[in-house]
């Protein structure tokens, strides 16, 4: 008798110590946030957030199915989404997200996530009720539209040391333009360190006596020129002219082009660029509609600093829905230098 309870004790202590560590592991594995309760949210609310949200990373309709769903203890909603995600989308900023637009309309809502073997299960509550379950799973070989824009700044080597300071930290690759000067071969070199790029620029501005282009002088001068341009800017990535400068329209330009070529340099017009330097309201709905464009979709644009810098949140929009900004060398451009 006493050896039945032993044994009988012995089994219950493993039973609980079986729930503890249950216990354990589903809070291990479950994060729950819980907001102020003030009014029940409704399951369109909910869904509308989530639309949204998922509109905001670019993920495709068809990525996302309904499947019918049944808990005993949830009544509230019948059905769950299953969304299929780029290994390149991170789903926890899309729960963040979420969390984030709920909580600034309306405060009464749980957030509940779950990870189980690389999926991650999310249920949206409201005063208790389910009003929200999906499934996220990363899959290979899902890619979202692969936009690609870079941005040459007109400005870069003109600004004034505070803005010159936020254009060599930008996060993004963005790209100088340099009229060719020797004034400025230290500056451009010392680009490479900020992880910044710089395009040449051939326009009525080139000045000095040993970078000018003019058809007033022999070939062998002109040849002189093009040498000592390219050796005093050995780190540019392109070479482009301005289709409206005198070198463009003078009957030298097919000798001096063919010069650039020798020495594996291709002269790009500027209307290879999309110029932004419109007034705000006009450069906005410009740049709206290039990168909203889903038919050339790898484009240049051409803008000085200031303007850059109002673009910056449409930008990160573009980036969010998967779109890339990439540095000059990487541009389309790569493929016809």
């Amino acid at each position: 008798m006493i050896n039945v309870k032993k044994k009988l004790v012995f089994y219950l202590s493993l039973l609980a110590i079986s729930l503890l560590l249950t216990n354990i592991l589903i809070d291990l594995f479950t994060k729950k946030k819980s907001y102020p309760n003030s009014k029940e949210l409704s399951r369109t609310e909910v869904e509308n957030v989530f639309w949204k949200v998922l509109d905001d990373y670019g993920i495709k309709a068809n990525w996302v199915t309904k499947k019918k769903f049944k808990q005993v203890d949830e009544d509230s909603v019948n059905y769950q989404f299953n969304v299929l995600l780029s290994e390149d989308i991170p789903i926890p900023l899309i729960i963040k997200d979420i969390n984030n637009v709920i909580r600034k309309d309306i405060s009464a809502y749980v957030s509940e996530e779950k990870k189980i073997f690389g999926e991650t299960e999310l249920r949206i509550y409201s005063n208790e009720y389910l009003k929200l379950k999906v499934n996220f799973y990363p899959t290979k070989n899902l890619f979202r539209d692969n936009k690609e824009i870079s941005f040459l700044i007109s400005d870069a080597m003109d600004l004034n040391e505070e803005n010159y300071k936020s254009f060599l930290f930008s996060n993004l690759p963005i790209n100088a333009v340099i009229v060719p000067d020797p004034a400025l071969t230290q500056k451009a070199d010392s680009l490479s360190k900020y992880s910044k790029e710089y395009v040449l620029l051939l326009n009525n501005d080139v000045d000095d006596t040993k970078m000018k282009l003019s058809q007033e002088f022999r070939t062998d001068i002109l040849k002189k020129s093009i040498e000592a341009i390219l050796g005093s800017f050995p780190k540019n990535k392109f070479v482009f002219v301005d289709e409206n400068s005198n070198l463009f329209n003078s009957p030298i330009y097919n000798f001096v082009r063919d010069e650039f070529k020798k020495r594996n340099r291709t002269l790009f017009h500027m209307s290879e660029c999309i110029k932004l330097n419109q007034a705000e309201d006009e450069m906005f709905s410009k740049l709206k509609f290039y990168l909203e464009d889903t038919i050339t979709k790898k484009k240049i644009f051409y803008t000085d600093f200031s303007n850059f810098m109002k673009m910056n949140p449409m930008i990160e929009k573009f980036r969010k829905k998967g779109g890339k900004v990439l540095p000059v060398s990487k541009s389309y451009l790569k493929d016809k230098n």
